[in-house]
């Protein structure tokens, strides 16, 4: 069942006062924080016109990537229809903080709280996480913020088939930076992100991939998009092909801005959760 609920997390404390990926490196305390308040409320206001229930979590000062929401928690239901929740292990150390207040919030929603072992050392949830939801399929990605070795786990815990790639292009650090799923048919990728065997995988699952110009996907992070309701895709205004592409595939594209973000390496799909 598709989650008709999305969570975000406003943009209080935002701004890039470290280097944690490519994208960070030359924005050190570039940030407009006028320009990411209202970029933040506008695509709010974008889930709303679609629909979707916005909830949001209030933000913790220090924790400047709090805003991506993405990636402290992984929300499902169980077989029974349980409301269930996987925290993450952040890789960053800047980032360690922001899970606990994310566990907060599932306790009074009466989630299932689940813990990782401690042998796993690091997953980022759904910035490696990418769901299809009409199919009931996990793609995972691994190898930069999430360990191969969650998804045994996790497969213990959830109803997904699980899929995981490997991940081979350090730029494209999470899986939601090179691969999102528009419906059961469609994907968008970026091929550098994947070895062989990775995009083999690919080709057996989906119909119609569409392949994301590096330079474009470097430039609008279109492999960020995101496809809420299987018609229409949110994404970072500019792009050129990866638009033509989406409208010939029959989708209605929303473009935004979200210029602010991506200096610290996240655009549409990072700042929301979809939850239950």
């Amino acid at each position: 069942m598709r989650p008709n609920k999305i969570l975000m997390c406003p943009p209080d404390y935002f701004e890039v006062n470290y280097t944690g990926n490519e994208f960070m490196k030359g924005n050190l305390n570039n940030v407009d924080k006028h320009q990411a308040v209202k970029q933040w409320n506008d695509l709010k206001i974008v889930y709303e016109n679609l629909k979707f229930n916005v909830e949001v979590i209030d933000p913790a000062e220090g924790l400047v990537d709090m805003v991506f929401t993405a990636n402290q928690s992984l929300p499902f239901l169980d077989k029974s229809g349980r409301k269930k929740v996987i925290l993450s292990k952040m890789r960053n150390l800047q980032r360690k903080d922001e899970v606990k207040y994310f566990k907060s919030f599932y306790e009074k929603l009466e989630y299932e709280i689940i813990q990782l072992p401690d042998e796993i050392e690091y997953f980022e949830s759904e910035g490696d996480c990418v769901i299809d939801y009409e199919r009931n399929i996990l793609f995972g990605g691994y190898g930069y913020r999430t360990q191969k070795i969650v998804y045994d786990f996790i497969a213990e815990c959830v109803n997904y088939k699980i899929v995981s790639f490997n991940l081979i292009n350090p730029v494209l650090y999470h899986l939601d930076t090179c691969f999102s799923v528009l419906n059961q048919d469609t994907v968008v990728i970026a091929e550098s992100a994947f070895d062989g065997s990775g995009k083999e995988t690919i080709a057996s699952y989906f119909k119609n991939i569409i392949v994301a110009d590096e330079d474009e996907n470097l430039n609008y992070f279109v492999c960020n998009c995101h496809c809420p309701d299987g018609k229409n895709v949110i994404v970072q205004r500019g792009s050129k092909k990866f638009s033509e592409d989406i409208k010939k595939h029959g989708f209605n594209l929303i473009e935004v801005e979200t210029g602010e973000f991506m200096k610290s390496g996240g655009s549409v799909f990072c700042m929301k959760l979809m939850f239950y």
